[in-house]
């Protein structure tokens, strides 16, 4: 398990400005449960231990335990029913996928690295800064035009930092060595949907290549990871729902 000293050591080698906040403090958790209550009202979502949800519980308490994140908070996962490619986090723990990013991604290390830079938000204390607007939540790969962007969803207003989106990448290829997934999985997902036509403002280039300088020493080589027993259930659990439609 990873011990705040040593994430910290880690942290500032990997030039990560904020000290990491390991545990949601008071305000993240009132205003994450602000908002889980208006997206439960507002938006088309999967049922709480259905197979798909399941799953992607399972796969992000792994990755939790494998990095030493799982006694710090308690990750949960819900899954949007869209079919748009994203994910995001609102704080005290809580991670949104839709349906069309757990299909999208072709690999558990894809799908650890979408989740492991959910995680660099909590870490980050993304969540408990006071200038956060009610309602805040970030966009996996958001960037906006200008260093900040707003965008709206129902009655939540998201807040899309590109400074943010990089300390978050930066903890996550942090999560992925410590959880024993391969770091450059962040590149080829950043890769892959900047080719399928995601809007363009999400500027990709300027991702990857940011991406890229953190890869540093690590290898090109082939990285196999084999596939575990929960990453296994959500294919099967999503192939079974396409058989059957």
């Amino acid at each position: 398990m990873m011990t705040r000293a040593v994430l910290v050591l880690v942290l500032l080698a990997t030039s990560v400005h904020a000290a990491p906040v390991l545990e949601a403090c008071p305000a993240e958790i009132r205003r994450a449960s602000d908002t889980l209550g208006q997206i439960f009202r507002q938006w088309p979502l999967r049922a709480t231990g259905d197979p798909i949800d399941s799953a992607l519980q399972a796969v992000a308490s792994q990755l939790a335990e494998r990095a030493g994140e799982s006694t710090h908070r308690r990750w949960r996962t819900h899954v949007v029913r869209d079919s748009k490619l994203n994910a995001f986090s609102i704080g005290d723990g809580h991670i949104f996928v839709t349906e069309g990013m757990l299909r999208f991604v072709t690999s558990e290390d894809e799908l650890a690295a979408l989740l492991a830079h959910e995680f660099g938000h909590h870490i980050a204390g993304h969540f408990c800064q006071t200038n956060e607007p009610s309602g805040f939540f970030s966009h996996l790969f958001g960037r906006g035009e200008a260093p900040e962007e707003q965008r709206q969803v129902g009655e939540l207003s998201a807040s899309i930092d590109s400074t943010k989106e990089r300390e978050a990448d930066r903890i996550g290829v942090i999560i992925l060595k410590r959880g024993g997934y391969n770091p450059r999985a962040a590149i080829l997902l950043a890769a892959r949907m900047a080719a399928s036509g995601t809007p363009a403002h999400f500027q990709y280039g300027q991702r990857i290549e940011a991406l890229r300088k953190l890869m540093t020493g690590v290898p090109h080589t082939a990285w196999v990871t084999n596939d575990s027993a929960p990453f296994t259930r959500l294919q099967d659990a999503l192939r079974a729902e396409v058989g059957s439609s």
